[in-house]
């Protein structure tokens, strides 16, 4: 019953309204302050970020290069058509702190260039080992075949993967030799000679992985000349004269007594005769064997001091036709790699850190090995 009012009067008639849900996200009151979002966690990575970028750039940037040099045995295969050197080189030392953590201090490695470009196509780690050589034995379509101080090592020519290598090549196992001087390589027949622990020898015909008893003619040729332990070999290095067709090349004193060398040439049967007038000081010959490096290509190279008070050493490729230098790079080092050649004549050596190539026309180009990026990567 409705009950009348203060001043005696009845309320008005409303109509009854139906009952409306509260919102569950209601409007914030003009009185409230909106809500921020907080950016503190980020805030608080920047700091850690900054010094990370500081503490491995910065100390990339501040390292020097580790130290790299081409070992004395490098090799050349063909890669998709492609002439490419296959350079075995140690590399000591880590560039930056993400180096020094991540990568081995002592590495040996096998790269692959690119003979024409120097582009590397692939670059792998043998060993991490302080003192360890790998030489160069052969190469065939697929596969090449290295002597290391771990045993033999067989790698993928394409990606530079591994193969094989120690007592994982078959038909050597546990009877593997750990000794570079337990292979050698039959160019005659296309195959690498292995012996055993047991002092057999068994053969490795080009790209396979598998080694196979060797008839007996061919193991009493090359018995006596593997061996488990370490045979005398001379270190590649310059010499004052070298084979060329039809005669020899030598660095000789200058007549009279006056400082420097200079070429001559001497045939058969015949007295010596100068190859241009250019006077080399401290030089010596880079040989491939016996063989005057580049005479195919009607080159020979010399390894000599700029003048004769400089310190600084260059290498030098001389025309035989003409005796005129037809190129020269400084470099850096006075250890050698023995001298690799192609198909069409043009030689390859390591010097130092670098391959220096001799093309055809008798220009000289210094590759680079061993260099890396920030993580160590090949580069």
């Amino acid at each position: 019953m409705t009950t009348k009012g203060p001043d005696g009067m009845y309320p008005p008639y409303q109509t009854p309204q139906p009952y409306q849900v509260p919102s569950l996200h209601q409007p914030v009151a003009p009185y409230e302050t909106p809500r921020v979002r907080r950016r503190a966690p980020l805030l608080l990575l920047l700091p850690t970020l900054l010094f990370a970028v500081l503490f491995f750039g910065g100390s990339y940037l501040l390292a020097p290069e580790a130290d790299v040099r081409v070992q004395p045995d490098p090799g050349v295969a063909s890669v998709d058509g492609r002439d490419v050197l296959l350079v075995p080189y140690e590399r000591h030392g880590a560039r930056g702190m993400f180096q020094l953590m991540a990568r081995d201090m002592f590495q040996v490695r096998l790269a692959a260039l690119d003979a024409a470009s120097g582009d590397v196509r692939w670059d792998t780690q043998l060993s991490d080992e302080l003192v360890w050589q790998a030489s160069v034995l052969a190469s065939g379509q697929r596969y090449t075949y290295l002597a290391t101080d771990g045993g033999l090592v067989v790698l993928d020519l394409a990606d530079g993967s591994t193969v094989a290598e120690g007592d994982g090549v078959e038909g050597l196992g546990d009877a593997f030799v750990a000794a570079r001087w337990a292979y050698r390589y039959d160019p005659d027949n296309r195959r690498v000679v292995v012996m055993n622990g047991h002092g057999g020898v068994l053969t490795i015909a080009l790209d396979t992985a598998a080694a196979t008893p060797a008839d007996p003619r061919t193991a009493a040729t090359w018995a006596g000349v593997l061996s488990e332990r370490a045979l005398p070999t001379t270190p590649p290095g310059p010499v004052t004269a070298a084979d060329v067709p039809d005669g020899r090349v030598e660095l000789r004193p200058r007549p009279g007594g006056a400082p420097g060398h200079v070429l001559v040439r001497t045939g058969p049967g015949g007295g010596p005769e100068p190859v241009g007038d250019v006077v080399f000081h401290g030089a010596g010959l880079v040989v491939d064997g016996t063989a005057a490096a580049g005479f195919p290509t009607g080159h020979v190279l010399v390894v000599h001091s700029r003048d004769l008070n400089d310190r600084e050493r260059s290498i030098s490729a001389v025309s035989l036709a003409t005796g005129r230098v037809t190129g020269s790079v400084p470099i850096d080092s006075t250890t050698f790699s023995r001298a690799t050649a192609r198909g069409d004549g043009t030689a390859a050596v390591g010097v130092g850190s670098a391959v220096v190539l001799l093309t055809p026309d008798g220009r000289l180009t210094a590759r680079p090995v061993g260099t890396t990026d920030l993580f160590g990567n090949a580069s």
